[in-house]
């Protein structure tokens, strides 16, 4: 016999490697900037407590996506398992410890398990840590399960710090902007408003100068210079100033220079002539946004050793974006409202009746005769409704038991006739139940046999039930073999569903798989507005375009109106079911456009003006309690 040396598992070798880096690791954690590297150090460290772990996990919540996203492991080579990431978000969905796995038994070998828990600040569920073990019994699991619990403490707070870190960043951000506007809403007139606003920013923002300008006649004009009260309009800076500033304007977003690492590079060179004609180190411009259009700019300028960065430009461009509509206002009160209002009116009929002008002029005429048209023309009315086709029936074909799809070749858009295969599950483990059984039951008839030559009864009895329980068990496993290849119900086209790329995959008993209707026989579903469902009749003819083939128009019939509303973008409808009249060879389930059902001939006028005068008649009602049509009150 050959001595062997100790049997050392990878995972020892691993955790007492952990063990030797551990000292570092902690340093790592305790240093950590970002979830990601408090997660990269955090990990190996739990991997290293929990005995019998072969994986630990830590997954974040993506802030863009609001979905799960892996952001560090131990080992580092072994992704988490499909049972691991259930359990992650499992734990994060229910707000607590989560395991997945069957449970140890002590007549069993020991089965990898998933275990997770929510990493939670407040009410807001952050991500959650897990790790896969494999526990001999269910106190081990229950002793690994409290550990993970206590390890997750350590990134609760780091997590807490860096939320602390971001919510305090917003509220200094929130703070400046705030003082700002207040020092600009404090002055009497624009531009003592413009000029305390530039000072302050100067004073916060560890500026040299800071200068702003607002768009007159498509160009801009510099209204006032931090620390300035006066200043001349021919100067060379003021023009240079300006020109930088119509340069930020015209590209609609925040110019920096000398240019840093950005990912939409920007034009800047009217600032680099700036900055070499008077000495500037580090320019960033911002566009002043404000009533649907930029009125002006804002240009920063600092030394050499303070550049600015994009988290300088991000914060500086909230602060405009706040400061903005303040001084736009001011600039606009900053006038006589009456005077503004004669002179409005005055440049109006001037340009209608003065010389030149001709478009003003050709306006006015032609709304006068469109006016005159739309009393007089009539037009069918129509009801426009977002459609899609769907199948007459469709039929859904789901996965008869838990497995692993072994084949599929239809995909979304084939043909397939009836009894043809669709998919077939993966049915080695069944075949091999099944021989289990079947030995089985060759045992259990050699016994039965046994004990009916020895005239032992009761033996006997037990031994015929035992041989009826295996047949009865291979039965049901031919049954699941039998089930592996599902096949087509009916000839039709597939809908949706494409198993082609998940050859391997698991499959949950209820999932499914794919969608079936039948070929050529469609029904058309449309989504009217409520506003126009009292108009809308069974039997009345509508027509159809979709989007795929924007060429050919379909024939509808009403068939059913459905009194169940749906409420989407800010709209209410209602479902109303149409039948495809004639040709629908080129229709396919799944395609949308457009329907439109006929109600009549009326008035062009009145055609366009519904809208307006449903919406006078409910306001009538709502604050005078008049009705139009009957005149009650």
């Amino acid at each position: 016999m050959t001595e062997t040396g100790p049997d050392i598992s990878p995972g020892t070798a691993t955790r007492d490697k952990v063990a030797t880096l551990e000292a570092t690791l902690w340093k790592r954690l305790a240093a950590a900037q970002s979830p990601d590297q408090m997660a990269q150090s955090w990990a190996p460290l739990m991997f290293a407590m929990l005995d019998g772990a072969e994986a630990v996990s830590v997954f974040l919540k993506d802030p863009d996506t609001g979905g799960l996203r892996a952001a560090a492991g131990f080992p580092e080579a072994r992704l988490p398992g499909a049972r691991q990431v259930e359990a992650a978000e499992g734990a994060m969905a229910e707000k607590r410890g989560m395991v997945r796995g069957t449970m140890p038994d002590p007549g069993r070998p020991a089965e990898l398990i998933s275990v997770a828990v929510p990493l939670i600040l407040g009410d807001q569920v952050l991500g959650a840590v897990g790790a896969e073990l494999r526990p001999l019994d269910r106190g081990e699991l229950q002793l690994g399960m409290r550990q993970l619990q206590w390890g997750a403490a350590w990134m609760r707070d780091a997590l807490r710090t860096v939320v602390a870190d971001a919510a305090r960043q917003r509220y200094d951000n929130a703070v400046d902007a705030l003082h700002v506007v207040v020092s600009a809403a404090e002055q009497q007139d624009f531009s003592a408003a413009a000029r305390a606003a530039v000072t302050d920013l100067a004073n916060r923002f560890g500026c040299d100068r800071v200068s702003v300008g607002f768009r007159r006649l498509r160009r801009t004009k510099v209204a006032a210079i931090s620390h300035s009260a006066q200043f001349g309009k021919e100067m060379n800076l003021v023009r240079m100033l300006a020109a930088a500033m119509d340069e930020a304007i015209d590209q609609r977003g925040v110019v920096i220079w000398p240019e840093t690492d950005v990912a939409e590079p920007m034009a800047t060179h009217r600032h680099e002539k700036l900055a070499q004609a008077h000495t500037i180190s580090n320019l960033l411009t911002c566009p002043l946004y404000a009533t649907d259009r930029f009125i002006g700019a804002l240009v920063f300028e600092r030394p050499a050793d303070h550049p600015f960065t994009q988290d300088d430009a991000e914060i500086l461009e909230a602060v405009s974006t706040v400061l903005a509509p303040v001084l736009q206002e001011i600039r606009e009160n900053d006038r006589w409202v009456i005077t503004r209002a004669g002179q409005a009116v005055g440049r109006f009929f001037k340009r209608l009746v003065g010389p030149s002008h001709l478009a003003l002029k050709a306006s006015v005429l032609g709304a006068a005769c469109l006016v005159a048209i739309f009393a007089t023309l009539t037009m069918p009315d129509r009801i426009n409704a977002d459609a899609r086709v769907e199948g007459a029936v469709q039929r859904a074909i789901k996965a008869p038991f838990d497995g692993f799809i072994a084949e599929s070749e239809p995909r979304a858009g084939d043909l397939v006739a009836q009894g043809d295969l669709l998919a077939r599950l993966d049915d080695r483990d069944l075949t091999l139940e099944r021989l289990r059984l079947v030995s089985q039951l060759g045992l259990q008839q050699i016994e039965f046999d046994k004990a009916v030559a020895e005239r032992d009864r009761s033996e006997s009895a037990i031994r015929r039930n035992q041989i009826a329980q295996a047949e009865t068990q291979i039965a049901l496993i031919d049954q699941q073999i039998a089930r592996t290849r599902i096949t087509a119900p009916f000839d039709g086209i597939i809908a949706s569903g494409d198993l082609s790329q998940a050859i391997g995959a698991s499959v949950v008993r209820g999932d499914e798989l794919m969608t079936m209707v039948p070929d050529g026989d469609f029904r058309v579903i449309l989504q009217v507005d409520e506003a126009r469902i009292s108009e809308v009749m069974a039997g009345q003819l509508a027509s159809l375009v979709v989007t795929a083939l924007p060429e050919t128009s379909f024939a509808l019939q009403i068939d059913r109106i459905t009194p169940v509303a749906s409420y989407g973008d800010g709209r209410t409808r209602f479902r109303v079911d149409a039948q495809l009249i004639g040709e629908t060879d080129r229709l396919q389930p799944g395609m949308e456009g457009v329907a439109k059902i006929e109600t009549g001939e009326r008035l062009l006028i009145a055609i366009w003006t519904r809208p307006l005068r449903d919406w006078a008649r409910i306001a009538a009602w709502r604050w005078m309690g008049w009705h139009a049509e009957t005149g009650a009150r």
